[in-house]
């Protein structure tokens, strides 16, 4: 029997499928479209999706065939109001790289994995069962497939058929803002391919850079079928100097902002815009359903292994829902913001967004806080508090840098992207305690080591802690000569933490001579691999 079947091969499902493959389940992934998608769609890919794409084995592509994005410019009355920049010092503001180029990389990267997409493909009916789900396929010429599978995961999109199927109310409203997407050449354009530009003028119009052409964004209060000649006016108004090429696409869209009642009923799971369907007023709808297919796919994939019980699933619910409502809510102040249309409202509306802004990123803003929701009262996010740093359930940063113990410099995010759970141990200078540390988290990692990775983050490579390391063909030893890692993560001495494979920490303790607690926490989640 097939351990998965995604119904839906966006970027959602291809993301989840992708996950899934690389730690060896079984599944297939059906889509009912013949061919990719080759209108615009969602094009903004924040740090959070360059983040899940270093997990998943397809950031080099990514950054190679997008435009990174160092700046995003507001203008209103003819000024610059504001420039968003990012916090990190190795993510850009953001990415542009729309979902038609998107599709073929994750595409790649999971047919490397060894599975294809079944195109022409949907979903006729299904029925759950106490032990799987039996579920009808139909192709295009009418041929009905039966089989039944463990698991049935819908990102088929905001007319999900698997959510219908389920029950599953998608309560929310319609936005009052059309939305187009207008592909075209522009001669003369002033701006750095790596800065976007936002005028708030009568209508938000949003200028990109893409390898190809200029990508333009814009709303509107009235349905129209195309916006190629109110962009040539609105530039030639605001740009005279600029000239707008002739359409090469042009997209009319109204979105919606819908929210699934639960993201689990029973063995069907949503995720993406089958779960939640927002704006694209803030640019977060296809980063958070890509979120939702990082945090899905190892807790699916430890179900099916037996390391955890199927309650584990019910923290992806827990989890997602609350972050996608924060997208949600994001998305709907900008529509609000530029719905405005007093101009004395629109104006003092725009300095507050300018003032907003600038105090957002001097307190470290990343843009993206929304998408990634907080997971800190999550059930498998234990541990102790951190007195400075990121606490259990908060993100690992990704800019962590270090270096290998051959000198090669490296993040430590990128080393933990193995697809297993990492137990991580920082050992400072080492010392008597700091060898036992490492010695007890080798003899609790190595039994379990193609699901738990170990590794080591000291000082130098010097010490009978990190010999002991370097001597253990399983372990990783990585070096922050500096202690620049350890004071950024707020670790005085010794440190242990267990990260899971989106990222997060799932259970942190701070001066700590032994690993009982780890081990504790760990059987918690995952009783099945880790037996306490």
């Amino acid at each position: 029997m097939t351990d998965v079947l995604i119904c839906g091969a966006g970027p959602t499902g291809l993301a989840l499928a992708i996950e899934l493959a690389r730690r060896n389940v079984s599944l297939r992934i059906v889509e009912r479209d013949l061919v990719p998608p080759t209108n615009p769609r969602a094009f903004v890919l924040k740090p959070s999706s360059l983040i899940a794409a270093e997990q998943m084995g397809f950031l080099e592509q990514l950054l190679e065939d997008g435009v990174v994005v160092e700046a995003m410019l507001y203008s209103f009355e003819g000024r610059i109001i504001a420039t968003a920049t990012s916090p990190s010092e190795r993510w850009p503001w953001h990415l542009n790289l729309g979902e038609d180029r998107l599709i073929p990389i994750l595409t790649t990267r999971l047919e490397q994995l060894g599975v294809v997409i079944e195109r022409g493909i949907e979903l006729d009916r299904f029925e759950q069962k106490p032990d799987g789900v039996q579920v009808e396929l139909r192709n295009r010429a009418g041929r009905e497939e039966s089989l039944e599978v463990s698991w049935l995961v819908g990102c088929d999109g905001v007319h999900s058929a698997v959510r219908e199927g389920t029950g599953i109310a998608f309560e929310g409203h319609d936005r009052s803002l059309h939305w187009h997407v207008l592909d075209a050449q522009i001669e003369g354009w002033p701006y750095k391919d790596s800065h976007g530009i936002l005028f708030f003028e009568s209508h938000v119009v949003g200028v990109y850079r893409t390898k190809e052409v200029f990508r333009i964004y814009s709303s509107s209060f009235e349905n129209c079928e195309e916006s190629w000649t109110r962009i040539r006016d609105f530039l030639q108004e605001h740009m005279p100097s600029v000239k707008l090429g002739p359409p090469l696409n042009d997209t009319a869209f109204r979105s919606k902002s819908r929210l699934g009642d639960t993201f689990r009923s029973g063995r069907i799971l949503l995720a993406g815009d089958a779960a939640h369907t927002m704006s694209p007023a803030a640019g977060l709808g296809l980063n958070c359903g890509v979120q939702d297919a990082l945090n899905l796919g190892w807790k699916l994939a430890a179900t099916i292994k037996g390391h955890a019980p199927d309650t584990l699933l019910d923290t992806y619910d827990f989890e997602r829902r609350p972050a996608a409502q924060a997208a949600m809510d994001a998305s709907q102040r900008n529509d609000d913001l530029f719905s405005i249309t007093d101009p004395a409202q629109r104006s003092r509306a725009f300095r507050n967004f300018a003032v907003r802004t600038h105090h957002y990123l001097k307190g470290g803003g990343s843009g993206y806080e929304a998408v990634m929701g907080d997971y800190e009262q999550s059930f498998i996010a234990t541990g102790s508090a951190a007195e400075f740093g990121p606490g259990p359930g908060a993100l690992l940063p990704s800019d962590t840098r270090l270096a290998k113990a051959d000198g090669r410099p490296c993040y430590l995010t990128g080393q933990l992207a193995t697809g297993t759970l990492s137990v991580v141990v920082f050992i400072s200078d080492g010392g008597i305690e700091a060898e036992n540390l490492v010695k007890e988290a080798i003899d609790l990692c190595a039994p379990r080591r193609q699901d738990l990775s170990l590794t080591v983050v000291a000082r130098s490579i010097e010490g009978a802690a990190a010999r002991r390391a370097l001597e253990h063909q399983h372990t990783l030893l990585l070096v922050d000569q500096d202690m620049t890692v350890h004071n950024r993560l707020g670790i005085v001495d010794k440190c242990v933490m267990w990260v899971r494979p989106d990222g997060r920490i799932g259970f942190r303790q701070d001066d700590v001579s032994e690993v009982s607690a780890l081990e504790t926490a760990l059987g918690t989640a995952l009783p099945g691999l880790v037996g306490c």
